[in-house]
């Protein structure tokens, strides 16, 4: 089901928010949450979502990309669905790169933020599996952005020149 979007100013962006939990991996209600984050995403041509951005409060984060259904940017190759569930992320590089985000709860608006290139990751999938791995691409990039809203964080707070943040549509 399309749920609404959480927007920026709505305090549960600004939680922390809680790990799923043993008992939760492979339950009806998580691949409820699942269904309504995949739903929303898509519907709203997202790249990633977060649970917060949907209301709740749990760990959990959906990335799906494919290069031919996105204009937006160049050579970023196809991410099929994947799911996320209680991530760590470390940077394995002081090397940063900037890139102009945007998010679906902070619509219109896109602005310039400095991420490391490359990390290392490991998270699970809704059915409790591990997955690690390193990473240097768009994957990367989407990867810490959807999950610095498990840590209550928005792009706009990593944004080092506010100068960059601007309207998509300048019309």
């Amino acid at each position: 089901m399309i749920k609404p979007i959480r927007k920026m100013g709505d305090p549960c962006l600004l939680k922390i928010s809680d790990h799923i939990t043993k008992e939760e991996f492979g339950s009806q209600n998580l691949f409820d949450i699942l269904a309504d984050m995949e739903d929303t995403m898509r519907h709203l041509g997202g790249v990633g979502i977060a649970a917060p951005q949907i209301g709740i409060n749990k760990q959990v984060v959906i990335i799906e990309y494919y290069q031919k259904d996105i204009t937006r940017y160049q050579n970023i190759g196809d991410c099929p669905r994947k799911v996320i569930i209680n991530p760590i992320i470390e940077a394995i590089t002081e090397e940063e790169e900037s890139f102009s985000e945007g998010c679906l709860s902070v619509p219109g608006l896109r602005g310039t933020v400095s991420r490391p290139k490359a990390i290392n990751y490991q998270y699970f999938d809704e059915y409790g599996n591990l997955h690690k791995g390193t990473d240097d691409s768009f994957f990367a990039r989407v990867m810490q952005h959807e999950c610095d809203h498990l840590q209550g964080i928005l792009y706009p707070m990593r944004m080092r020149d506010m100068s960059t943040l601007a309207f998509i549509d300048l019309d």
